[in-house]
C-alpha cells in the first residue's frame, strides 16, 4: 500500500470490522450485570476489609524507631554511659569492707605456746611470792580459730583524680546521646530513600502497565487496518515488536517494585511479607533560599558536632586526670576487727593515709603528654567534620533546586507528549500519518512519564538529603 492510496481514502481506517450485534435481550443483559453486581460486591468486601495499612514516609520512620536494631545498640550505648557516670560519682563516697573467717591448725599455735609458758612463768612466780604476783588463766588451748574485722575507706584528697574521671565520664554519656540522635537521623534518611524508592518503582509499573495498554490498543488497530488493507504488514510488525519490547520492561519494573518493598520492610526492620499500601508523591515544596542561613544552621544542629565537643572534653579532663598522677593522694582508714579465741577482746583503730609517687622514670610525664596529643587530635577531627557538613549542606542544597527544576521541566515535557501522541493516534487513524509517527509518540509518552516519576522521586529523596544535612529529625 502506497503513501498515494493513504492520501486518496483517508477516511478508509475509521471502517473497522462490526462486531456481531446484540444477540440478547436488554432483559436478560440487566440480570446479568446485576448478578455481576451481587457477586462482586460480595467478594470484594471482605478484601476491603483485610486491606494492609496504608503507610507514610513518616509512619515508615516510626516503624523503623521502634524495630532497628542499630537503635537498639545506639540506645544500650547511651544506658551503659549514664551508668559510668553513676559509677564515677560512687568513687566519691566511702567503702566499707567486711573480712571473716575461720580456720583450724594442725598443731597448737607457736605464739599460744608461747603464752602458755609465760603463763606458767607468772603462776609459779606468783606462788614463791605467796601470791604478791597475780595469777594468769591459761590460754584456750583450742586449734580453731575465727573473727572478723571491719575497715573503712573514705577518699579526701586524690589531687583532681576523682573529679576528672566524674566529667569524663558525663561527656562520655553526652556523646553516647549525640551519637543516638545521629544514628536516628541515619535511619530515618535510609527509610525515607527506600520509601520514595518504593513509590518510584510502583509508579514505573503503572506507567508502563498505561504503555502496554495503550500499544495493545494500537496493535489490534494495525491489524484491524491490516486486514482491511489500508496499511502494510510492516505496520503491524513493527506494533508487535514495540510491545514485546514495552513487556520486557513491565516485567522488570515488576520485580523492581516487589524487590524495593521487601528492601523497606528490611530497612523498617519488619518482616519481608510484610504488605502495605502507599500514596502518592508528595507534592513540591518551596526550598530556602539562602545557602549561607542553611550552613549555620547545620552548624548549630548537627549531632555529630556535639558528639565531637563532648569527646574534647573528655580529653581535656583526660589530660587533668594524667596530671593527677603528680598529685598526693589522702584517705582517711579506719578498722575494727575480734578474733577468738586469741584476741577476745575487739579492737579499732582510725587514721589518715597519705601517699606520693616520689619516682616512676617519667611515666606520669608521657601519660600527660599522650592526653594532650588526644586533644590535639579531637580538635583535628571537629574541624575536618565541619567542614564536611559543610560540604554536604551545599551538596544538598544543590541537588535539590536541580531536582525540583528537573521535575518542572519533566512536567512540561510530558503535557507535550501526552498532546503529542493524542495528535499522532488521531493522524494515524484518519491515514494522514504512518504507524513509525505513532510508535515514535507512544515512546516519547512513555518516556516523559518515567522521567517524571524519576524527577519526582529524586526531588523527595534530595529533599530528605537535605534535611538529613540539616540535623532535623
Amino acid at each position: 500500500m502506497t503513501g498515494t492510496a493513504l492520501r486518496q481514502n483517508p477516511w478508509k481506517r475509521r471502517q473497522l470490522p462490526v462486531k456481531n450485534e446484540m444477540k440478547y435481550p436488554m432483559k436478560h443483559i440487566c440480570t446479568i450485570v446485576l448478578a455481576v453486581l451481587v457477586f462482586a460486591l460480595g467478594t470484594t468486601c471482605p478484601a476491603v476489609a483485610d486491606s494492609p495499612p496504608e503507610l507514610t514516609a513518616d509512619r515508615a520512620v516510626e516503624i523503623a524507631m521502634e524495630n532497628s536494631l542499630s537503635r537498639k545498640l545506639a540506645t544500650a550505648d547511651v544506658d551503659m554511659a549514664q551508668d559510668r557516670v553513676g559509677q564515677a560519682l560512687s568513687a566519691f563516697g566511702p567503702v566499707v569492707t567486711l573480712d571473716g573467717g575461720i580456720y583450724r591448725y594442725d598443731d597448737q599455735p607457736s605464739l599460744v605456746q608461747l603464752e602458755e609458758g609465760l603463763v606458767q612463768l607468772n603462776n609459779a612466780l606468783s606462788a614463791l611470792t605467796s601470791g604478791q604476783i597475780s595469777t594468769l588463766d591459761m590460754p584456750d588451748d583450742s586449734r580453731t580459730y575465727y573473727g572478723m574485722a571491719v575497715e573503712l575507706t573514705q577518699p579526701v584528697y586524690t589531687g583532681g583524680r576523682l573529679t576528672a574521671v566524674k566529667k569524663m565520664a558525663e561527656a562520655g554519656r553526652d556523646s553516647a546521646r549525640h551519637d543516638l540522635k545521629t544514628a536516628d537521623q541515619d535511619l530515618a534518611l535510609a527509610v525515607k530513600k527506600a520509601y520514595f524508592t518504593v513509590l518510584l518503582t510502583r509508579q514505573m509499573t503503572r506507567a508502563l502497565d498505561d504503555a502496554v495498554a495503550s500499544m495493545v490498543i494500537h496493535v489490534n488497530e494495525a491489524e484491524a487496518y491490516h486486514l482491511m488493507e489500508t496499511v502494510p504488514r510492516l505496520d503491524v510488525l513493527r506494533a508487535r515488536e514495540k510491545l514485546a519490547d514495552l513487556k520486557q520492561q513491565q516485567l522488570l519494573a515488576t520485580n523492581n517494585f516487589a524487590l524495593a518493598r521487601t528492601a523497606l520492610n528490611f530497612t523498617m526492620g519488619v518482616d519481608l511479607s510484610t504488605r502495605y499500601t502507599f500514596g502518592g508523591q508528595p507534592p513540591l515544596g518551596s526550598l530556602p533560599g539562602s545557602l549561607d542561613a542553611l550552613v549555620q544552621e547545620a552548624l548549630a544542629r548537627r549531632p555529630e558536632l556535639a558528639a565531637m565537643d563532648a569527646k574534647i572534653r573528655m580529653a581535656e579532663d583526660q589530660v587533668a586526670l594524667a596530671r593527677s598522677g603528680h598529685l598526693p593522694t589522702v584517705a582517711l582508714v579506719g578498722s575494727a576487727h575480734k578474733f577468738e579465741p586469741e584476741n577476745q577482746d575487739p579492737s579499732a583503730e582510725i587514721g589518715l593515709v597519705a601517699s606520693l609517687k616520689l619516682y616512676d622514670h617519667g611515666m606520669v610525664s608521657h601519660s600527660v603528654a599522650l592526653a594532650r596529643h588526644e586533644l590535639q587530635k579531637a580538635k583535628t577531627a571537629r574541624t575536618q567534620i565541619e567542614r564536611g557538613i559543610r560540604l554536604k549542606v551545599e551538596q544538598a542544597f544543590r541537588n535539590a533546586q536541580a531536582a525540583r527544576e528537573s521535575v518542572q521541566v519533566a512536567q512540561s515535557s510530558l503535557v507535550t507528549a501526552k498532546e503529542t501522541l493524542e495528535a499522532a493516534r488521531t493522524r494515524y487513524q484518519v491515514g494522514l500519518s504512518t504507524s513509525l509517527e505513532r510508535l515514535d509518540a507512544e515512546v516519547s509518552l512513555t518516556r516523559a512519564r518515567t522521567n517524571h516519576i524519576r524527577a519526582l522521586s529524586m526531588y523527595n529523596i534530595s529533599v530528605s538529603e537535605l534535611e538529613r544535612a540539616l540535623g532535623k529529625e
